[in-house]
């Protein structure tokens, strides 16, 4: 596939990759809402992609109709990390993210994510040998800086990511040490935008069409990438583009059928032994639609079928039907 350009019109919205989050059926599901976003692949360990791993293979899956599309790598070797963006360049994607921005203790310790902010000239290695192996969008995800915002660090650090070839930037607004506590600062999106030649992509925080708007508008960057708030609510995509004033097909949320979309996704794509821990990882940001989040994930947790997890979820509305509607108003 040639390189597309996912900045032509300005003001793009994208979906993070996320680990057991962003699986095919939940992707299927947010591109019902949206036919413009960018979709990324859950975080691919560029070992397991290489050796071929079977565990891996429905994680690699691309939906038809997946396209714009991103597949994200993880790792620290330049060997590995290169021979992962050839194959999956093979298989038909419109572009190949790096992870520099995962925070996890345990993928830290491996010298990948986060911790490659700390490896300048590893960094640069893997960077380069990617380009070399995949002539498509190239990009790379990180954060603010290792141990605190490090305005300096960051700009030198992202001004080598785009003399070795990547195409565009997103910025998590926290630095590693702070995993997701306390607030993005999207002064340091806005600070990448005004001093890099390509574009900029902020994320961090997003939870309303309207948080979206101001964000574009104060920091001038060239997209807005969503993750937790867009498993809670895959239809932010939509409301986000009327918020944008550019229109898009959107009418009332029913929350059952949306939810059960997913889950019956889950139990009819992926093997058996995934069911309940991808099932349970959508239903955490998923409850949180219904006044009585707590209870009702609480319950999910207890059980193990998909099935039942459904059956949970439509007996909580039966007893609370004013909850299965949220009313988009007119736009």
């Amino acid at each position: 596939m040639g390189r597309v350009d996912f900045f032509n019109e300005g003001r793009v919205l994208m979906l993070a990759p996320m680990a057991e989050l962003t699986t095919p059926p939940f992707r299927r599901v947010v591109r019902k809402f949206s036919k413009s976003a960018v979709l990324f692949s859950e975080m691919l360990s560029s070992p397991a992609v290489v050796g071929g791993a079977l565990y891996n293979e429905p994680f690699m899956v691309k939906n038809i109709d997946d396209e714009p599309f991103v597949f994200q790598i993880l790792g620290g070797d330049p060997e590995s990390m290169s021979r992962a963006c050839r194959i999956l360049g093979d298989r038909g994607c419109s572009g190949v993210n790096i992870n520099m921005g995962c925070s996890s203790p345990t993928i830290m310790k491996q010298v990948r994510g986060a911790r490659l902010l700390k490896e300048f000239e590893l960094s640069r290695e893997i960077v380069a040998r990617c380009r070399e192996a995949y002539g498509g969008n190239l990009s790379v995800k990180l954060r603010t800086g290792f141990e605190k915002h490090d305005e300096e660090f960051l700009l030198d650090f992202c001004r080598m990511l785009v003399s070795e070839g990547v195409d565009f930037i997103i910025l998590h607004g926290r630095f590693a040490k702070l995993a997701f506590k306390r607030k993005a600062d999207w002064k340091m999106v806005k600070l990448l935008k005004e001093s890099l030649p390509v574009p900029v992509v902020g994320n961090g925080d997003v939870e309303n069409a309207g948080q979206i708007l101001h964000h574009f508008e104060s920091t001038g960057c060239d997209g807005i990438m969503i993750g937790r708030e867009a498993m809670k609510s895959p239809w932010i995509f939509v409301l986000a583009d009327h918020a944008l004033g550019r229109g898009g097909d959107v009418s009332d949320i029913d929350l059952l059928e949306t939810a059960a979309d997913v889950l019956c996704g889950l139990e009819d794509f992926l093997p058996p032994e995934l069911h309940k821990s991808r099932a349970h990882r959508f239903c955490f940001y998923y409850s949180k639609n219904f006044k009585f989040d707590h209870e009702l994930f609480r319950n999910i947790r207890n059980v193990d079928r998909i099935p039942e997890m459904i059956k949970i979820i439509e007996e909580y509305l039966n007893r609370n039907p004013h909850e299965r509607i949220i009313k988009i108003p007119e736009m």
